[in-house]
This record gives structure tokens, sequence and C-alpha cells, in this order.
């Protein structure tokens, strides 16, 4: 797909993996929606891209509301006529498996996998409509693909996304519509710089490197432009550095 000209609704678009991705789609020449929970990391991205030539506007969406992810979409084409591309993106971490509250493990079902299902589901529904096909990448996460003993629900989560979007490879065919998602290695974000510099440094020697937003939406553009791509999981991994590998695996 060419991204110019197109429009684009991102999840999480208020900081991290989502802003970078924002402002690579916008530098681009898509017109972006700026989509999450923090309303004002929203308007910081989208003037960011704003500052940079783009066109962008920021809207808050929390994600465990249908809603809000209706919204979203219905935003894009009252101010653009069109919705081309979805990048599900809003996500948490954290988790304490056997605490006696289940609420936090829930919580990051809620918001990793149930939401992403969501919004799959309206955003198909509008680009049926529309009738033009368009682009859905859905983050999920190494994770996703290798046990994460601290972290077990957080990689059932990611799983379910991986898993869920290899089933909708038959999109492609029937409406054109490509789903496909993205497994980041650890990637430096706010949400991950929550949890101290001194583990985040901790981490990254564990797993041999960490790697920047930017990267990450770098593999973003990549599955959004390559047309063959359909179901396909792709795998952004720390090579060494500041160094990085893609490597997409289709199903």
């Amino acid at each position: 797909m060419e991204i110019a000209g197109k429009v684009a609704v991102v999840s999480g678009g208020g900081s991290g993996i989502g802003r970078a991705t924002v402002l690579e789609l916008a530098r681009r020449g898509a017109r972006v929606i700026v989509a999450d929970i923090d309303e004002a990391g929203a308007r910081q991205t989208a003037d960011l891209a704003g500052a940079a030539g783009g066109i962008a506007i920021a809207r808050r969406c929390d994600v465990t509301r249908t809603e809000d992810l209706a919204g979203a979409m219905a935003c894009a084409f009252e101010h653009w006529g069109a919705l081309d591309i979805v990048f599900n993106n809003a996500g948490i971490g954290g988790e304490d498996l056997f605490a006696d509250d289940p609420g936090p493990w829930e919580r990051i079902i809620e918001i990793n996998l149930i939401a992403v299902i969501d919004a799959t589901r309206i955003a198909v529904r509008e680009m049926r409509r529309s009738g033009k096909g368009g682009v859905i990448i859905n983050t999920a996460s190494m994770g996703g693909l290798l046990p994460m003993p601290d972290s077990p629900v957080y990689a059932a989560s990611k799983a379910g996304v991986v898993n869920f979007t290899r089933s909708l490879a038959h999109l492609a065919a029937q409406d054109r519509i490509r789903v496909n998602a993205i497994c980041p290695s650890f990637t430096d974000t706010p949400l991950v710089r929550r949890s101290g510099d001194a583990r985040v440094e901790e981490v990254a020697k564990l797993v041999g490197g960490i790697l920047q937003p930017e990267d990450v939406a770098a593999g973003v553009i990549e599955l959004i432009e390559d047309d063959s791509r359909a179901g396909a999981i792709m795998r952004v991994t720390v090579r060494g550095g500041r160094d990085f590998a893609r490597e997409v695996r289709p199903y």
C-alpha cells in the first residue's frame, strides 16, 4: 500500500511505539487519528506531527470501550472520508499471577487482547463498508512467541494476538483487508521505563539489547507497504547495539 494520502488510526499513539509510528506515517503523507487514553500525550504527538508538516488529530480513546474505538474510526471518516490503516498498538504490562486479586491480570487480557479483537472487528466492518480494503496491524510481542516465566499472563495475551492475526489471513482475498502483527523484543518506551532505569538496563543486558520505538515503527511501515503480507507475523529483534533485525513469518 502506498501510504501517502491514506487515512490511519493509531491507538496508544500518545507515546512510545505508537507515537513513533504516527510520526512516520505523517511524514510519509498519511493523515492520522492519534487515539490514546492519555489525551495530553495524544495532543503532543499530533502537535509533533503537525510541526513536521504532517496532519494528525488527537482523540481520547479508552480501547476497552467499544464506543471509543468506534468513535476514533468514525472520526477518520468525518474528517477525511476514509479509513485505510488501523494500528492496534495500545497495551499494558505488569502482573502478579498468584496475587489474591486477579484484577491486574484481567486488565492485561482486556487491553492487550480483547480490545485488539474488538478494534479489528470494528475496523473490518468499516473497511468492508467502504469497499476499498485496508491494512490492520496488531502489536503483539516476542512474549507472544516465547515463554515469559515472569509475565505469563502478558505472554498469553500477546500469544492470543498472534494466533488471532494468523486466523484472519483469509480476509486479504475475501475483502482486500490485510491483518498482520508485529512482535517487538524489549523496547525502550515510557511504559517500560516506569520500572526504573536500573531495571531496564538489567533486562536489556539479559535479552541482548533494547530496541527504540523508531525501530519498531519501521517494521510497521514495512508491513503496511508490502501488499504480499497477509496474516504475517513480523519479529523485530536486537542484533547488537542499535542494530536490529526484522524477520517476517508468513502464515
